[in-house]
């Protein structure tokens, strides 16, 4: 009886807190309209961007359309600036962002972020006949002895600085473009390059010579947002996802775009 009982009270409380519960209305206007508007700054190619006939363009694009797809959705966009993504979501006008969107964890009062579909940040590039890609690596200590090239003020710059720092043998090359760092490695007059992700792949596409070092150095991942009552589209949208991810389209996507090193992430 006294199981019952309990199960009794479980059983009514979760049918109040249900009913009580922020109704996900984004998820069901999708489902009646069978269209999901992604909100996007299409102004930053190969993620988003608009061709010469005012036409959508991208590796997000592409990707947007396929999680539709899945959905049993058409996907619809709305090109606006950058600072005003989210606010579109929380706002109600759109229903999902994807726009190189790094997740800011401070506004989970108001947006849902899902898993990672791409990783950007600083990555290592290094000659294909030197060490070898590896997987965990203790950076500061991988750098001792080595002539890293960066781009003056980037982010690996200010990373390779510290490692001087921190355990010295650091030779920091400054170069004028992260073109330019690469194109040291290239020379051999630099061991390796730090420099943002985007353009390491795209420059590794004409140059098999060379070759990513291991994961990024300081990873930036780019994630989907969603209004914080969205709670059965971030589901949903996560489950797409990951069955992309499990089943090599995500991959595939990824090096449509970028090249086969950006495949596994």
């Amino acid at each position: 009886m006294g199981l019952l009982l309990l199960m009794g009270v479980v059983g009514i409380a979760t049918i109040l807190y249900s009913s009580n519960a922020p109704q996900d209305t984004a998820w069901a206007r999708i489902q009646e309209k069978g269209v999901i508007v992604f909100a996007t700054d299409a102004s930053y190619p190969p993620f988003s961007a608009v061709d010469a006939d005012g036409n959508l363009f991208g590796f997000e694009v592409d990707l947007a359309r396929e999680i539709a797809r899945r959905l049993g959705v058409r996907a619809e966009f709305e090109n606006i600036a950058y600072d005003t993504l989210l606010s579109a979501v929380v706002s109600g006008r759109n229903d999902a962002v994807i726009s190189a969107f790094v997740p800011q964890w401070e506004r989970q009062n108001e947006a849902l972020f899902t898993q990672a579909y791409f990783v950007a940040g600083t990555v290592a590039v290094i000659r294909t006949a030197d060490d070898g890609q590896q997987t965990d690596i203790d950076w500061a200590r991988w750098a001792t002895h080595k002539t890293l090239a960066v781009e003056y003020g980037a982010g690996g710059d200010v990373l390779a600085r510290q490692w001087a720092r921190q355990v010295g043998n650091v030779t920091v090359l400054p170069k004028a473009t992260a073109a330019e760092a690469l194109t040291a490695v290239l020379t051999e007059d630099a061991d390796a390059a730090l420099v943002d992700a985007v353009t390491a792949y795209e420059f590794l596409q004409s140059y098999p010579e060379l070759m990513l070092a291991g994961p990024p150095v300081e990873p930036e991942p780019y994630a989907l947002a969603v209004k914080a009552t969205s709670r059965e589209l971030l589901t949903a949208i996560e489950r797409t996802l990951t069955a992309m991810e499990a089943d090599g389209s995500l991959g595939e996507l990824r090096v449509k775009w970028f090249g086969e090193a950006a495949r596994v992430q």
